[in-house]
């Protein structure tokens, strides 16, 4: 390739690469605005001119990214529900078992929860409205069920989760424990958030532990 076109290809990409960029700074600052709106006022009390404020840009430019804060407040909820993900996929990177895995999880939510209690709050009942009325919300359970089997799974293959119960029965026993205890706190201010999880835990890691006969009962459900 010639210095003149690869010369007329990058002064073509970088204009192209700056506006990207600019965009991509613009979408944060909005959400990085409505995140903090949200968590001190809550999401009746702000407004997209609230956010617009605060993001330091102008209304029009607010709406043309997001119509709705209500737009705002599901785009950050899929970011929650990324990062949820994004932390069971970095377990893979090292050793463990399945109940390590789970207890470690268990353990950064309290911690991330307790960063941001009202935001929390806000994104976890956001998260719990949507689910069976979003158009996504199918598929949304489905990938935190698959992420719950991918773990149970890993373990199975390493010897480290029974096998007289489907993975598919554990993912949802879990998935349940866990959404249980997020709703359980926020519904209620007193609740002992990390105690919890760390209980659960201690006794998930006990149900999927592996067993030397089967138990009564476990046949009828494979």
């Amino acid at each position: 390739m010639s210095s003149v076109a690869t010369a007329f290809e990058l002064s073509g990409s970088r204009p192209a690469s700056r506006r990207a960029d600019g965009k991509a700074r613009v979408r944060a600052g909005l959400l990085g605005a409505a995140r903090a709106l949200f968590a001190r006022q809550g999401v009746a009390a702000t407004t997209m001119d609230d956010v617009a404020r605060l993001a330091a840009v102008s209304r029009a430019t607010a709406f043309n990214y997001f119509p709705s804060k209500h737009l705002l407040l599901a785009a950050l909820v899929r970011e929650m529900e990324a990062r949820f993900l994004h932390i069971i996929d970095t377990q893979f990177d090292q050793p463990a078992t399945a109940a390590e895995r789970l207890a470690a999880l268990f353990s950064w939510t309290a911690t991330k929860v307790e960063e941001t209690p009202e935001l929390s709050r806000v994104l976890i009942g956001a998260s719990e409205t949507t689910f069976g009325a979003a158009a996504d919300s199918g598929a949304r359970t489905a990938r935190t069920h698959r992420a719950f089997m991918r773990v149970l799974d890993a373990g199975r293959r390493a010897g480290n989760v029974r096998a007289d119960v489907p993975t598919e029965v554990l993912a949802e026993i879990i998935g349940g424990s866990y959404a249980g205890i997020l709703h359980a706190w926020r519904v209620g201010r007193r609740y002992p958030l990390r105690r919890r999880l760390d209980a659960a835990a201690v006794t998930l890691a006990e149900l999927i532990a592996p067993r030397s006969r089967p138990v009564r009962g476990a046949g009828a459900m494979r």
